[in-house]
């Protein structure tokens, strides 16, 4: 065993300190996980565009609706983009869901008669311009780490306005790791209960 002297800042010291106070073995902000990181991740959107052929195998996905390039504005309710295509005047005819109108012979806004057996053709009946029509499956993206939770927590008040329903996600050092990442978490603990301590009797 080796003793150093080392200096550190004020910041190191706040945070060597909250560490080993939130984050010690066992604690509740470990979330039942062994050297825990915890995770900041962004929810993020992928879209798969919509086709009749493959409808099967996209059932338990949201199918969403939208007229900009970037999905900036998604509907995930074909009556709903029907009636704000409509908010400022009167839509010819009833808006009904596309279930309602599936496999039945429908006269459109333009007079003319379809008969609908996909999403596209229901968006013509009522002369609605649609960008795109695609399954969005959502992923989260990685955005910042903390070894303190209450940090990672924080991170996401101040940075909100940067992020799209954020989550922790704390992981764990992995199955049987034997590398650094344990030892300097470890080194960490006991920097922070040793300042901690002095603290204490001081």
């Amino acid at each position: 065993m080796k003793q150093v002297t080392i200096s550190i800042t004020e910041q190191q010291e706040k945070f060597l300190k909250l560490f080993a106070e939130k984050q010690t073995p066992g604690a509740p902000d470990n979330r039942y996980t062994s050297y825990p990181l915890h995770i900041v991740e962004n929810k993020r959107y992928n879209y798969i565009p919509y086709s009749y052929d493959i409808a099967e195998y996209f059932d338990e996905d949201d199918l969403v609706f939208t007229n900009d390039d970037d999905y900036a504005v998604c509907f995930t309710n074909e009556v709903e983009m029907v009636k704000d295509w409509y908010s400022d005047r009167d839509c010819p005819i009833e808006i009904k869901s596309f279930k309602e109108l599936e496999y039945q012979d429908i006269t459109g806004v333009n007079g003319e008669e379809s008969f609908v057996t996909d999403y596209n053709e229901y968006f013509e009946v009522y002369g609605v311009s649609v960008h795109q029509i695609a399954w969005r499956k959502e992923y989260y993206e990685q955005v910042a780490m903390f070894f303190i939770l209450e940090e990672a927590k924080r991170y996401m008040q101040y940075q909100k306005h940067n992020l799209e329903s954020p989550r922790v996600y704390t992981y764990s050092a992995g199955y049987a790791n034997d590398g650094e990442y344990t030892h300097f978490w470890d080194l960490l603990m006991v920097l922070g209960k040793q300042l901690n301590q002095v603290e204490h009797l001081a």
